[in-house]
């Protein structure tokens, strides 16, 4: 008995020897919880709507609006445009102070209209009137049709020479349609392609859709909304335009550089300058 009661007690002492060390500092903070969020109709539109970060604490955020316009957003409050109508998902990430984790919250909106067409002087001028045969743009031949550089005002990595870009790149029509807001991009079978060294190569970049939105750009300059797979001017451009300038004899749009994969890339914004075609 004696023999056992000893290794009862050497064995106990082995184990609470063996515990280990408890630090209640070093434990995670816990989870944080999720963003609060509004989505509110803008009265007498029924295809914006106004989203607003109610949630505190928050360093960053970013909203991830497929299908709208914007694409996302990381201001706390925006206004979103939907053309089409539809069922739309939200969604708000945020991160904490704390750095405890990076929540989210997502909230549905649902547009019950296509947003209504009408034939504003702008769009008259992107058009053609609004005439059927619609209206073609293409790069023009001066000095600085295509200019690229790091920041939205600085375009100081590239300015195009005068009559300086391929003849593939001269004889390619980007056409804007008002009836039924038709865009078609016709290349005369070739592009050039800046992923494969600038060659001009068979594509058929097919026909899309576009929306003119009046306001929503930097600056509140207006915007051309293009399909994701589209583009205008260059390959690498992405598809959301801002309009610096439009009249009946020049077009002068802005827009992100962006990679293979459609994805705007953190640094680079082009200028193309078109003239009619």
């Amino acid at each position: 008995m004696k023999k056992l009661n000893l290794f009862i007690l050497l064995t106990g002492m082995l184990w609470f020897g063996c515990q280990p060390d408890r630090d209640d500092e070093n434990k995670l903070p816990a989870a944080p919880a999720a963003p609060e969020f509004s989505v509110e109709m803008i009265p007498g539109d029924s295809n914006r709507v106004v989203v607003t970060d109610q949630s505190t604490g928050n360093f960053q955020r970013l909203w991830s609006l497929p299908g709208g316009t914007p694409k996302s957003s990381v201001k706390v409050t925006d206004t979103v445009f939907y053309d089409k109508k539809g069922d739309y998902v939200i969604t708000l990430f945020v991160s904490k102070s704390d750095g405890s984790g990076t929540p989210s919250a997502t909230k549905n909106v649902t547009i019950l209209t296509d947003a209504p067409l009408t034939c504003t002087p702008k769009m008259a001028l992107l058009t053609g009137d609004c005439n059927p045969a619609g209206k073609c743009w293409t790069l023009s031949h001066e000095a600085g049709a295509v200019k690229v550089g790091p920041t939205y005002d600085d375009y100081s990595w590239y300015t195009s020479p005068e009559n300086g870009l391929q003849n593939e790149q001269y004889d390619d029509g980007f056409c804007f349609t008002f009836e039924n807001l038709v865009f078609q991009n016709r290349n005369n079978t070739a592009s050039v392609n800046p992923w494969n060294g600038y060659q001009a190569e068979a594509y058929d970049p097919g026909v899309g859709d576009f929306v003119f939105l009046e306001g929503t750009g930097i600056l509140g300059r207006d915007q051309i909304l293009l399909p994701d797979n589209q583009w205008m001017g260059v390959w690498d451009c992405d598809n959301l335009l801002d309009v610096v300038k439009l009249t009946a004899d020049e077009l002068i749009v802005r827009g992100r550089q962006r990679a293979q994969n459609g994805t705007p890339l953190t640094q680079g914004w082009f200028e193309l300058r078109f003239v009619p075609q």
